[in-house]
């Protein structure tokens, strides 16, 4: 059986129950994704690990890759059966929905019989996009009873969702209705959320699909035909209840709070700039955007999608003369950061490419007490601590 990342197992127990059924999607093995509650493992076709929202992640490329839970008679027992409960994932999409095209993450439903609007005859489905081009993110009950198609319950947010941003999303049903929560933040309608189809007084979940042939993750049926999401799914989970708003926030934060950057202590605090270029190096978790910036200026950053513990970045950029900060910022899925610092020393005072006389000059013009870029050491004036700096790199 998988086993959890301690944090995870922890925060599964202390809420005094377990979920229904977790996938974390950390690893595939045999091309199988365990699934560590009921043994509802997904057998992985074609989908990749990458970073997720928390540790590994399945990526799938938006052309034939998904997800299928292998044991449908123990799904329908399972899962399939619930009258009410929650469903929670993080999700990242990289691809924006055209016309009659959507992003599908999760499926319950039909395997190909498909209904006269051209969506799946029975299912649930949690998608980006619907029959326009949008970015807006639904959960969709669609049922069919001899020939007559029924969407006894549809939600969509009302606003329009980020391509390549990480989102989770959580919603809760019970006899008190349903609840929708984006980025541990309650969407109410009218506002936030908009009830396309139903609202939020009634109790319709798993159960209530009438066809249950499949479980994709990725995958859906829609435009008479299969679609398949870009991008990446994590932590799926599935409650037999509705958590409380409390548990909504543990949830979250039990992947919201997890990151860590530093920069290699092997890389002295003070960095002399002696090339045109600066590599830095050094450990993370969890961490799936990387930034930088220099003496306060433009930010730069590149996504991280590699699953190692370790990271080094090529500063090009030029470095202004004299002493600055560089600050390099991993972030995670939650857009929280988690930084360390080096100050970096532009010893080339003019910008000519070269440490020469030209600079010694510059340096003393501001001989004594001053805030400048000749103040190399940082001690509030000019004097022979900066002059033997600069002749440590003459040349």
């Amino acid at each position: 059986m998988f086993t959890f990342t301690c944090i995870a197992l922890s925060i599964l127990v202390g809420r005094g129950d377990i979920a229904t059924s977790y996938w974390s999607f950390d690893e595939i093995e045999n091309g199988v994704s365990e699934e560590s509650i009921m043994g509802l493992d997904a057998q992985v076709h074609g989908a990749e690990l990458q970073q997720g929202a928390l540790h590994g992640g399945l990526f799938f490329d938006g052309e034939d890759d998904y997800a299928a839970i292998e044991s449908m008679g123990l799904a329908a027992k399972t899962i399939g059966s619930l009258a009410e409960g929650t469903i929670s994932t993080w999700f990242r999409f990289d691809h924006s929905p055209e016309s009659m095209d959507i992003e599908t993450i999760f499926y319950l439903g039909a395997m190909q019989d498909f209904s006269s609007y051209g969506t799946s005859a029975n299912c649930y489905e949690l998608e980006i996009g619907h029959f326009s081009a949008q970015r807006r993110l639904y959960w969709t009950n669609i049922s069919t009873q001899e020939e007559t198609t029924a969407i006894p319950l549809c939600w969509s947010t009302t606003d329009h969702l980020q391509v390549g941003q990480w989102y989770h999303i959580v919603s809760t049903t019970s006899s008190m209705g349903t609840h929708i929560y984006l980025n541990n933040v309650e969407l109410f309608d009218p506002g936030n959320c908009t009830w396309q189809f139903g609202d939020e007084t009634m109790r319709r979940f798993l159960g209530d699909v009438l066809q249950q042939e499949a479980v994709w993750f990725g995958k859906g049926l829609w435009n008479n035909e299969e679609q398949f999401f870009e991008g990446v799914i994590d932590e799926f989970t599935i409650w037999n209840r509705a958590l409380t708003p409390e548990e909504v926030t543990t949830e979250y934060e039990r992947v919201a709070s997890v990151g860590a950057l530093t920069i290699h202590e092997d890389i002295p605090y003070e960095i002399q700039i002696t090339a045109d270029s600066l590599v830095l190096h050094g450990a993370l978790d969890n961490i799936v955007k990387i930034k930088w910036q220099i003496a306060g200026g433009a930010w730069n950053s590149q996504p991280n999608i590699s699953l190692e513990s370790i990271w080094d970045l090529t500063i090009g950029e030029p470095v202004p003369a004299g002493r600055h900060e560089i600050r390099v910022v991993g972030q995670n899925a939650a857009n929280r950061t988690f930084a360390d610092t080096r100050i970096l020393i532009q010893l080339d005072l003019n910008a000519d490419g070269t440490i020469d006389v030209h600079d010694l000059l510059l340096m003393i013009g501001a001989w004594g007490e001053c805030d400048c870029i000749e103040d190399l050491t940082g001690d509030g004036r000019v004097s022979i601590a900066d002059i033997l700096l600069l002749i440590s790199a003459w040349g």
